[in-house]
């Protein structure tokens, strides 16, 4: 029961992040008007992604990365720890070793908007998870 409340929230959280990403917040206060983050795209075209261990818990950073539809990103992953450990996205059939001290580019497919994928150690699956999230492109 618990892991099914924890899923129900962590889906509300993503569900809440593309919302935000994508329609603004709609708050005043803010210079960016409701939508004006619609059709958001970064000039990112590589994003850096750390495992690392964090409170005894090997962790990728940033928990959440946000990528663009509609153009092929690269993540370049640095093992910051000194053990091996996996990078994998099910969804998208990616499995790698991360070698201690070294950094992997792990590239993707062209995405489709509104997607999320859940990133794991395949070696350790009790390891902390990531997010990715893929918003529309213009």
């Amino acid at each position: 029961m618990t892991a099914r409340i924890s899923a129900l929230i962590g889906s509300a959280a993503i569900s809440a992040l593309l919302l935000a990403l994508t329609s603004g917040c709609g708050c005043r206060s803010h210079a960016n008007p409701p939508g004006a983050l619609a059709g958001y795209q970064s000039d990112v075209s590589e994003v850096q992604v750390i495992s690392a261990v964090v409170g005894g818990k090997n962790v990728f950073l940033p928990s959440t990365i946000v990528v663009t539809a509609g153009r092929p990103p690269v993540l370049s992953v640095f093992n910051a720890t000194d053990k091996p450990h996996g990078f994998a996205i099910k969804g998208l059939s990616i499995e790698t070793v991360l070698i201690p001290g070294e950094e992997t580019r792990v590239e993707l497919p062209v995405l489709e908007g509104f997607e999320i994928y859940t990133i794991g150690c395949h070696l350790h699956p009790p390891h902390r998870t990531a997010t990715l999230v893929v918003v529309p492109g213009r």
